[in-house]
């Protein structure tokens, strides 16, 4: 998949998720086999570094897109007045 070039005018395409999913059962999993020392902190710490990395990718996917989603959003906007 080129997330630089989204074709927002293709419904598969435009239904595509920019933010991964983050479930207790992924978390878990990353605990078993990154932590050591399993307490509050670190447990803490695993799951917001998880997000971090997930909001960070997602703000690239939107900004390799942005100049897309503003023209689209002006196409789709004119189409409901």
């Amino acid at each position: 998949m080129n997330w630089e070039k989204i074709n927002l005018e293709n419904e598969n395409e435009r239904n595509l998720d920019f933010l991964d999913a983050y479930n207790f059962k992924e978390l878990l999993l990353e605990i078993e086999c990154n932590i050591k020392d399993i307490n509050s902190e670190t447990v803490r710490k695993q799951a917001f570094d998880c997000l971090k990395d997930r909001y960070l990718e997602a703000k690239e996917i939107i900004d390799a897109n942005l100049n897309n989603i503003v023209k689209y959003a002006k196409k789709e906007r004119k189409n409901y007045k």
